[in-house]
């Protein structure tokens, strides 16, 4: 699922949260996950895919306390990790607009989808 919020953030300002410099045990350690999460959306892995969207070292920990509600939105999506049923990610999904709401004061949509295994492919033309 993917919950959008109302809320610009500024680029200048989202680069200023980050360290100029990264210490090598967290670059490691980001590169390890995000091959881990590559590899489980491949497999279809949802028991472990939750844990690889969340290992960030690096970005998140720096810029979420920029964006209102974040703190709250991630725990109620980590409190439920990834799902393979529809009704259940529904529900998720309102948990997650209302924290947006409650906590950071900003409107949000949800969009609940199926995990793609297959990747980019033409799923078809239009006539010249």
């Amino acid at each position: 699922m993917l919950v959008s919020r109302e809320f610009e953030a500024p680029t200048k300002k989202m680069r200023e949260a980050l360290p100029a410099n990264i210490p090598m045990k967290d670059h490691i350690r980001n590169s390890s996950q995000a091959v881990a999460l590559a590899a489980d959306v491949v497999q279809g892995n949802v028991r472990v895919l939750g844990s690889a969207m969340a290992a960030d070292a690096i970005v998140e920990p720096r810029r979420a306390p920029l964006i209102p509600g974040m703190v709250s939105v991630k725990k109620a999506a980590m409190e439920a990790a990834v799902i393979d049923e529809e009704e259940k990610g529904n529900k998720i999904a309102s948990r997650m607009v209302e924290a947006f709401t409650k906590e950071g004061n900003l409107q949000s949509i949800a969009t609940v989808a199926k995990l793609d295994r297959v990747g980019a492919r033409v799923i078809g033309t239009e006539a010249a």
